[in-house]
């Protein structure tokens, strides 16, 4: 064992990296109060309660097709988003980066309960979900 650590330091070190840097996110994740949402969770909480779904992605790709009720707003318009009485706030996008950079600004603004779509309207979609919009 002791042999293998002092010929493969390279290979051993990058496992000890990598391994710091998924508990790290784990962890993030965990403790964070920015919620993510597999799409069974956003199915069962838009039947339940009043949620505020945002579509992060451009004009043109939300007017071919949108989570229903789901309303169009870029990262930069949300510093000025006014939100009514609602239980919940779910972001989404064609990633998830800007799907939790959104739900993260939210969240320092004030708002409780921001959550994003895990794999965003990409997996909707491989999820065989339905759209609205004008060109679905």
């Amino acid at each position: 064992m002791a042999s293998f650590i002092s010929e493969n330091i390279v290979l051993v070190l990058a496992f000890v990296i990598l391994l710091i840097m998924i508990i790290n996110l784990e962890l993030k994740t965990t403790f964070s109060s920015i919620k993510k949402l597999t799409i069974d969770e956003l199915t069962s909480l838009i039947n339940s309660s009043r949620v505020l779904l945002i579509d992060l992605r451009k004009t043109d790709d939300y007017q071919k097709g949108h989570i229903a009720n789901a309303k169009n707003y870029s990262v930069d318009d949300l510093g000025s988003l006014k939100i009514n009485k609602v239980d919940y706030v779910v972001t989404y996008s064609t990633n998830d980066n800007d799907s939790i950079k959104a739900a993260k600004l939210l969240n320092k603004a004030g708002v409780q309960n921001t959550c994003y779509l895990d794999g965003g309207i990409t997996a909707w979609l491989d999820n065989n979900m339905p759209l609205s919009g004008e060109n679905k």
